[in-house]
């Protein structure tokens, strides 16, 4: 896959250089100049700043397309775990029905998710924090089970730490 981006990167560059040598020879004098804002700044900062942002979007470049789609369901967990947490100190129940907690998530979210996203997401959010929501069975229905004693801000920082782990994957 790297020798495929690596042979699409030089087919671009030599296109360009065939169409217009000029154009190219503004483009390679760019970037040793700093623009005004960051006059003062190092250049070895600039460009560890630089390999950085080419290796974040080489890796963006060549993820898969369902760890795309976790990375996406993860960025929404700390809200829904805001409004989940909301839901059970309003309903002041120890457990709720998945559809009932679906709807009222739903309900409650900023964008519009179907319920089977829904669950999906409460799923994903029982899965990363086992200590603080639980999916139990019972009688063929599907009930979450919430700790109100653990604080949520530990919840979402274990949230935001395993996003980053997934970032890094």
């Amino acid at each position: 896959m790297e020798k495929a981006l690596a042979n699409m990167a030089l087919k671009t560059a030599e296109t360009a250089c065939a169409k217009e040598p000029e154009t190219s020879a503004k483009a390679i004098a760019t970037p040793t100049e700093t623009p005004n804002a960051l006059k003062g700044v190092s250049q070895s900062l600039l460009e560890r700043i630089r390999a950085k942002e080419a290796q974040k979007l080489h890796t963006t470049m060549t993820r898969n397309p369902q760890q795309e789609e976790r990375l996406s369901t993860m960025s929404r967990l700390p809200e829904l775990a805001r409004i989940l947490r909301n839901v059970f100190v309003a309903d002041k129940k120890l457990a709720l029905n998945m559809e009932l907690a679906c709807n009222c998530m739903i309900a409650s979210y900023r964008s519009p998710l179907s319920s089977d996203e829904m669950e999906k997401h409460l799923r994903q959010l029982a899965e990363l924090t086992p200590a603080w929501l639980t999916v139990h069975l019972i009688t063929k229905d599907m009930h979450l089970k919430l700790n109100k004693t653990m604080d949520l801000n530990i919840v979402l920082d274990k949230l935001n730490q395993k996003m980053k782990e997934e970032e890094h994957i």
